[in-house]
């Protein structure tokens, strides 16, 4: 069983600048991405896949294996999470005649994985026999009161009936994806066209704080203060 850990660590961002070269402590996102790909005792190898010089040379410092530099095609702003994984797979099949029969992509903008959660939900992908294992955690806000508001500024409620929940603890218990942790079995994605739950996927319960996920700077000065105390 060829279990395949894929860094993916685009140059490019709007919202935040080259987030994936932001620090915590003296390492950068990326360091801390293949720090917790190192921890995995149960990913067989790693990969990392970018578009950029810089960030390709951080990475090999930090140990990782990069052995090619991501196409331009596959590192726009509409390229598809799932382009970028088939040409990483493919280069390995072709090059080192590499068969991969599980992919567990890594973000580096979500710095608090730890190759514990890594090997966990590779754990539960095995023994469940599941097509995909996802990170999620407690939503920040009951789904059952969120409103949608048309051109006239007129609400209704998002979920028929959620508001007749008074109190939190009534609402279902529901969860959002993650980004910790995206494991499955690579002969599935053909199939696939979204990071979401697919076909029989399964959960990985993290923290609020594992989940922190880089994509505004406010929530990197959340993430500095939670590595402070950490």
């Amino acid at each position: 069983m060829n279990i395949l850990g894929l860094v993916l660590a685009r140059g490019g961002s709007k919202e935040v600048p080259r987030k994936n070269l932001l620090k915590l402590g003296n390492k950068t996102l990326v360091d801390l991405a293949i720090q917790s790909a190192n921890e995995s005792k149960l990913l067989t190898r790693t990969i990392f896949s970018t578009d950029d010089d810089e960030i390709l040379d951080i990475a090999i410092k930090a140990g990782a294996y990069a052995p090619f530099i991501r196409p331009a095609k596959f590192a726009q702003d509409n390229s598809s999470t799932f382009s970028v994984v088939k040409h990483a797979v493919e280069w390995l099949e072709i090059n080192e005649k590499w068969i991969t029969d599980i992919v567990v992509i890594l973000q580096p903008t979500t710095p608090f994985r730890r190759g514990s959660h890594i090997d966990a939900a590779i754990e539960i992908l095995l023994k469940q026999d599941a097509d995909a294992v996802i990170t999620v955690k407690k939503p920040d806000y009951p789904p059952h009161w969120m409103v949608e508001m048309d051109l006239n500024h007129k609400l209704t409620n998002l979920i028929q009936g959620g508001n007749r929940f008074l109190r939190r603890q009534e609402t279902p218990e529901v969860y959002q994806p993650a980004g910790l942790v995206y494991a499955f079995k690579y002969n599935l994605l053909s199939s696939m066209d979204t990071l979401l739950p697919f076909g029989d996927t399964r959960g990985l319960v993290v923290s609020e704080s594992e989940a922190i996920n880089i994509d505004t700077l406010m929530h990197y000065e959340l993430a500095k203060i939670y590595y402070k105390k950490n």
